[in-house]
């Protein structure tokens, strides 16, 4: 029975046959002398895209010591990608292969026999922690003895991209409340009615809120991701901070002309988390939603009480298209326009990496669209 694939062929090149391509690269020692002396994250690939041969800063970069370890896998195999495995046929055939930078680099290059380069987000699991990297993917077309292989290159572009994100996100949003608190500040110098001045007065102090609000993310970010975070646990009520994360969200721009409605069957009750951490991600889950509403729309949120677990969900109507569902969750990715995307990635990252949670979601034309993060109640 033919295997199952969203993307590219599923067959795979056999061990024997693995191993002699091994060996017989391995024999050119020209072409092995100059491309262990190339600078970079290399490995050399096969018509199935199995690594067959690799330079010391791959199987440095993979933490490993020897090249049987990888021998036979596919890239994202390598690295641990959280899709390599959601097929049994492995990297290259989950729904979500069909845009990786790294399957269709390999490829254009089979098909066009020249060198194609493509950008790639890959999120693994390493040792229970996510990681996030960003590459610029080479797959270059080599003949040895009539035997076709691909040097695949990896150049490691996640800081450059992470800081234009970042930085790209925190200004657009800080001009944009800023602007909006100077444009309050105005109206009340040029002077207003005295029944309107309290109004005024307190939207400027929601405001400059929210501009504090925003210099802290970036600072947890950037936190984050450097693994600076000190988780801080204590007892926390589930409800109380839920409420709270609503109050602060329904203040903010995006949830302006916008209701959110909590269950009133919420799970209430005391569990031990970091409380700040946890306010964050659901005001992110909030903010989201809301941005996916159109005016005068709503977006409901509540807790669910799992075996062993608690659960924050929201919820929106509408579905996420089929494409962006597979990309919701990488760090350079979003709907909002170039350099947008932490919002998602964000949620997961301090959920998963830092209090021992996981998020996810489900979106269909029939229950709209519901983010959760599950926590443990221990």
């Amino acid at each position: 029975m033919e295997e199952k694939t969203y993307s590219v062929p599923t067959i795979r090149t056999s061990i024997e046959k693995t191993l002699n391509d091994y060996d017989f690269v391995a024999s050119q020692k020209l072409f092995t002398e100059v491309f262990g002396a190339i600078a970079g994250i290399s490995a050399i690939v096969n018509k199935s895209r199995q690594i067959v041969y690799a330079n010391s800063d791959f199987l440095e970069f993979l933490g490993v010591k020897s090249l049987e370890a990888v021998l036979g896998r596919r890239t994202g195999e390598a690295v641990s990608c959280i899709h390599s495995g959601e097929e049994l046929s492995g990297c290259g055939t989950s729904q979500a292969c069909s845009y990786c930078g790294a399957v269709n680099a390999i490829v254009e290059s089979q098909v066009t026999n020249k060198k194609s380069v493509r950008e790639t987000s890959i999120s693994s699991v390493i040792d229970g922690q996510q990681k996030s990297w960003d590459f610029k993917i080479t797959s270059t077309p080599v003949n040895l003895g009539n035997n076709e292989f691909y040097v695949l290159s990896l150049q490691d572009i996640s800081y450059e991209k992470r800081l234009v994100s970042l930085e790209k996100i925190f200004f657009h949003d800080l001009l944009n409340i800023a602007s909006g608190l100077n444009g309050l500040l105005t109206i009340i110098k040029d002077g207003v009615a005295p029944e309107e001045t309290h109004d005024l007065i307190q939207k400027s102090k929601e405001a400059s809120n929210n501009i504090i609000e925003e210099i802290m993310l970036y600072r947890q970010l950037r936190a984050a991701e450097d693994g600076d975070i000190e988780v801080l646990s204590e007892p926390v009520n589930s409800l109380e901070l839920l409420t709270s994360a609503v109050k602060m969200i329904s203040s903010h721009e995006a949830g302006k002309n916008k209701l959110v409605l909590i269950d009133g069957n919420s799970y209430d009750t005391v569990f031990n988390t970091d409380r700040t951490l946890l306010l964050r991600i659901i005001i992110n889950l909030l903010k989201n939603a809301l941005e996916a509403t159109m005016n005068e729309g709503t977006v409901r949120t509540g807790i669910e009480n799992w075996v062993g677990k608690i659960r924050f969900c929201v919820k929106n109507e509408g579905m996420i298209p089929y494409d962006i569902q597979q990309q919701i969750f990488r760090r350079s990715f979003s709907t909002k326009g170039k350099g947008r995307g932490l919002g998602t990635y964000s949620i997961r990252l301090l959920a998963e990496n830092y209090l021992s949670g996981k998020a996810g979601f489900t979106s269909n034309e029939k229950d709209g669209t519901i983010f959760f993060v599950d926590l443990p109640m221990q």
